[in-house]
């Protein structure tokens, strides 16, 4: 009876310790197709996370899509934004740093665009502004 019971008991701990991981698993995502870092957890060796082209559907035209390509030399550029051209991008305490050029109606500037990372994976990235979060995919 002893034995009988011995081995019921293991395969309820067998059981248990399966439900455990299978529920570690998916709440990091590890099933899914992304796997994300908080943007305060963000150190410079993360920055190859951000190589590459970023989008999301463009407001009232859904069917297409804007947003930026960022390169390894910290060099960037605009993906169907003609009036705002990303020139650079940096990482700081956080923050994802775009630097723009604006032009429209004969004048142009230059600003820093200070974006809070909330989230990055290898295929998302959520930013916000301070006012709005805006959430990438990578082309």
């Amino acid at each position: 009876m002893n034995s009988k019971r011995l081995k019921q008991a293991l395969g309820l701990i067998a059981l248990l310790l399966i439900l455990i991981t299978m529920a570690g698993i998916y709440k990091f995502n590890i099933l899914q197709d992304d796997i994300y870092i908080e943007g305060s957890a963000i150190t410079s060796e993360d920055k190859a996370l951000f190589i590459g082209s970023w989008v999301e559907p463009i407001p009232g035209n859904e069917s297409e899509v804007q947003g930026f390509r960022l390169y390894e030399d910290g060099s960037a550029s605009s993906i169907n934004m003609h009036t705002l051209l990303y020139q650079k991008w940096a990482l700081k305490d956080g923050q994802l740093i775009l630097t723009a050029k604006s032009i429209g109606n004969h004048t142009s500037s230059v600003d820093d665009e200070t974006y809070t990372i909330e989230l990055i994976g290898k295929n998302s990235l959520k930013l916000n502004n301070g006012f709005a979060s805006f959430t990438y995919k990578k082309q």
